[in-house]
């Protein structure tokens, strides 16, 4: 019960964290074609940021399903 409320829950953080790095991949692209260097890099950092985040979040994951 426990392994599925976590998949649950995983997969629609997973999903939030996808919508957010193409929102901020649309923003750049933007932001390029526009030449502000300020909001490119922001919005670098946050797909960055997301990555990272999602990285660790599914380790966890993987840590918890086998070790646990």
């Amino acid at each position: 019960m426990f392994n599925i409320i976590m998949l649950v829950v995983f997969s629609l953080v997973t999903m939030f964290y996808a919508f957010y790095i193409v929102s901020h991949i649309r923003s750049a692209v933007d932001s390029a074609n526009v030449s502000d260097r300020r909001a490119l890099a922001k919005s670098f950092f946050a797909i960055g940021i997301s990555v990272v985040t999602l990285a660790i979040l599914w380790f966890q994951a993987a840590f918890v399903y086998f070790y646990r």
